[in-house]
């Protein structure tokens, strides 16, 4: 069986610089793909890879 990398939210706020409560926006939104584990949110590194590339993909409302 593969490990599996997860990590917390305070992680995920540092490696992708935003803060705790819109992580956990983009959670109840369903954008951020977690589980909750022990009572503490855990994100799987494939689906963090998976929000930052689609994140980083989406341009600005003011770039045509």
């Amino acid at each position: 069986m593969a490990d599996i990398k997860l990590y917390t939210l305070p992680e995920v706020s540092k490696i992708v610089r935003l803060a705790r409560r819109t992580l956990y926006n983009y959670l109840k939104s369903g954008e951020l793909k977690a589980v909750k584990l022990g009572g503490t949110w855990r994100v799987t590194e494939e689906s963090l890879n998976e929000f930052i590339n689609r994140e980083s993909n989406q341009r600005p409302p003011w770039v045509e």
